[in-house]
């Protein structure tokens, strides 16, 4: 989307990744040219001696990017993530206008971001403040963890928006299911996410075995892919459970609005969220969502009204809050309903994308 708002502005994208990915190919399929360049580091955590191999570096890249700057001559550079300290020092010294676009959350609250060495929080603060002309967070609570009482004059809370595919509900659940050679006769609970301990996918699966001793034919979808030795701990609590009837992983899902049409149920477990993306898009698709109440998820889920929050780590109110929407299908479809209206207000395109061209125009005026 921050893509698009900038090609409606006459801009031509260049894009500068880390590393290789298939995203990269999503940014030349939208007409943007791109790079690999090395850099992103700062934030990784480890042992003191690392934390400072990771600044040098991340220093030393920026020179790199500085020199691309000066080739590129730039109107705007715009910062997509809070790692991105390089591409925000080569802004600030070939005094290029930048945008810091802040997604992430800090370890100690759950998130996967580490406080660099030496400097610490205040270091990241103090970037923030004197490199970015116009700091952005997707949540309250990435602008508490990251920026605590800095940067209040130049901070735009913005949050995700969801795709308009994800909105329509034309897509009957029989259909959904047999594109995703899902079975057509059990309820299903949707557990979307990549495969990393942060996500939270085993306390869902410690939380299973009480669902399906009430919803016996109950399935569990298992989205997404990641860390192999997390899959194969999952894999495990599965097996030494007795659940391999009633859990199944899916892998990477290319057509995630037919999975939430899919499910009779999301779970979002995660132990933290900056956000929380699939929570708006299952809710676009009118899929209740039971969620832990952690992080960006508090900010968009109305507890009991457009779905419901559980505390990370209680086992029981997770298994009994995803009983209670298998079994109480009108209260399910209640949620669903409110969670649709929500999005719809809150989180639809074309409102996320004229806060980003406000915020683009604003910068050159």
């Amino acid at each position: 989307m921050v893509v698009e708002v900038l090609q409606g502005l006459g801009y031509q994208v260049h894009a500068i990744f880390a590393w290789d990915g298939s995203m990269r190919g999503d940014y030349e399929a939208a007409g943007c040219t791109t790079e690999i360049l090395p850099h992103g580091q700062w934030l990784a955590g480890g042992p003191r001696h690392r934390r400072l191999r990771r600044w040098l570096r991340d220093w030393s890249a920026a020179r790199r990017i500085a020199r691309r700057i000066e080739k590129l001559r730039p109107r705007v550079v715009y910062v997509n993530t809070l790692t991105g300290l390089s591409g925000a020092l080569a802004a600030k010294w070939r005094r290029v206008p930048c945008i810091w676009h802040v997604r992430e959350l800090f370890d100690d609250v759950g998130g996967e971001m580490h406080d660099p060495w030496p400097g610490g929080r205040a270091a990241v603060r103090y970037c923030l403040a004197r490199l970015a002309d116009r700091v952005v967070v997707i949540s309250e609570a990435v602008r508490q963890n990251v920026l605590g009482p800095t940067c209040r004059n130049k901070t735009v809370l913005l949050p995700n928006a969801v795709d308009d595919r994800f909105f329509d509900v034309s897509l009957p659940q029989d259909e959904a299911r047999r594109r995703l050679s899902l079975p057509s006769d059990r309820p299903i609970i949707g557990v979307p996410g990549t495969l990393r301990p942060v996500k939270g996918q085993d306390f869902f699966l410690e939380a299973l075995p009480a669902v399906v001793a009430r919803v016996p034919n109950v399935l569990a979808a298992i989205t997404g892919d990641g860390d192999p030795r997390y899959r194969d701990r999952l894999m495990g609590m599965v097996a030494s459970a007795g659940l391999d009837s009633h859990v199944r992983f899916l892998g990477t899902v290319d057509d995630m609005a037919a999975f939430y049409r899919a499910c009779d149920v999301i779970c979002i477990p995660s132990r933290s969220e900056p956000f929380g993306r699939v929570a708006i898009e299952a809710m676009a698709a009118g899929t209740p969502v039971v969620a832990t109440a952690v992080g960006g998820l508090r900010e968009i889920i109305r507890h009991g009204e457009s779905g419901v929050l559980v505390q990370y780590g209680n086992v029981g109110s997770l298994a009994l809050a995803i009983k209670r929407l298998l079994v109480c299908r009108r209260f399910a479809r209640q949620l669903g309903h409110a969670a649709r209206a929500d999005a719809m207000n809150r989180y639809n395109k074309p409102v996320h994308i004229a806060a980003l061209w406000t915020l683009l125009t604003a910068l050159h005026q």
